[in-house]
């Protein structure tokens, strides 16, 4: 097996951290948002906040406007 020398793996190491942070610094795109959508569909804390937020919301629409 051929042994990597501690120079090689710096290297290596250097070239991931200058893409990670390229990709860290990059703009999003137009379309980035979709990357979101469905992201915690399947996550129970979620789901009790977001009914949580609609119960708040439907007793706002049944308070009387001042």
């Amino acid at each position: 097996m051929p042994t990597t020398s501690l120079e090689q793996r710096v290297e290596r190491l250097e070239r991931i951290v200058d893409e990670l942070r390229s990709e860290a610094l990059r703009e999003p795109g137009p379309d980035d948002w979709r990357a979101t959508i469905g992201v915690f569909s399947t996550d129970p804390l979620a789901k009790e906040i977001v009914d949580e937020a609609l119960q708040l919301r439907a007793n706002e629409r049944q308070q009387p406007v001042s």
